[in-house]
Formats: C-alpha cells, sequence, structure tokens
C-alpha cells in the first residue's frame, strides 16, 4: 500500500539531511503532485480510448458554449499554460478538424478559433463521463468537505496568481 503522501516521508528525510533548508513548499506541492497524479491515473482509463488527451478535452469543453470565436493566447490564460503549449494543442485539434482557425481582421497576428460541429459532437460524448469519474472520486467527502477543499484550492491559487505573469486581476 502506497502512503497517502509520500512526500511527508521524503520531506523528513530532507529535513534531517539539510535542516537549513525551507521546506514548507514541497509540503504543499507533494500533495499537489500526489494528487495530480491519482487524478491523471483515473483519466486514463477514460482518455485511453478517447480520441483526445486530458489536455485537448480542456480546451474543447473551455471552447463549447463560447459565444465568439476565441484567439490561442485567451485559451492559454483560462487553461494556465503557455502560449506554446496551447499551440501545440491547437495544432492537435485542428488536424483532427475538431476546431477551425481563421484570420483576425481586427488582429492578423491572432487566429481566431472556433469549435466544429466534430468537436462539439466530441466534447458532448466525452465531458459527461469525465464529469461522473469526478463526482465518483469526490463521492465519499461531504459537501461541506467539497466546499473546505475548494476554499483551500481557490485560496493557493490566489496566492500562486499574484506571481504569476497570468496573474490579472486574482481578487475577482
Amino acid at each position: 500500500m502506497f502512503p497517502v503522501t509520500p512526500s511527508d516521508e521524503i520531506t523528513a528525510r530532507w529535513r534531517a539531511a539539510r535542516p537549513d533548508l525551507e521546506l514548507e513548499g514541497m509540503e504543499v506541492f507533494g500533495r499537489l503532485r500526489r494528487l495530480q497524479a491519482l487524478y491523471d491515473l483515473e483519466m486514463d482509463s477514460l482518455h485511453g480510448g478517447a480520441p483526445l488527451s486530458s489536455a485537448e478535452l480542456d480546451v474543447l469543453v473551455i471552447m463549447r458554449h463560447a459565444d465568439e470565436p476565441m484567439i490561442a493566447r485567451g485559451l492559454a490564460v483560462l487553461r494556465g499554460c503557455s502560449r506554446a503549449a496551447m499551440s501545440n494543442i491547437l495544432g492537435k485539434l485542428e488536424k483532427r478538424e475538431l476546431i477551425t482557425r481563421a484570420a483576425n481582421p481586427a488582429d492578423r497576428r491572432a487566429n481566431l478559433v472556433r469549435l466544429s460541429p466534430a468537436g462539439a459532437r466530441l466534447v458532448d460524448e466525452i465531458f459527461p463521463r469525465r464529469l461522473a469519474v469526478e463526482n465518483r472520486l469526490l463521492s465519499s467527502l461531504s459537501a461541506a468537505d467539497r466546499e473546505t477543499v475548494t476554499g483551500a484550492l481557490d485560496l493557493l491559487i490566489r496566492a500562486m496568481l499574484r506571481q504569476s505573469p497570468l496573474g490579472g486581476d486574482v481578487d475577482r
């Protein structure tokens, strides 16, 4: 059986070996990495047979109910990734005809990105399955516990955004 947070044991070893290091970040981010690894394992089973990666589905979900075409930079900010990563994701989605890109008449440097009908159908098929997995993963938590977790994660996100190039208005 794996420990819930293997980072605690690793942190303790570092504390013993190097008491001069500040390891508070390791305690928080070790847990986040563990959480992400557990989530990825669950999502691998969902995406295993699907024609989309988790990142690609994230982008399509963002675009699914957008009233207007979007630009890559805006999608990157909403997803919290670099422009280069977004460009890579959009290239893959465009090859599979899940999105379309067209020149932006207002800014020739940015393309307008739209979800194609095939992309919308795929999101409508896969996204409910993702939600079912996520809801199953949270099912052992009470509503109050989910609210506590959400609040703590929002607190961390705001703290990080204050120091991030994505920052913007974090107190909304």
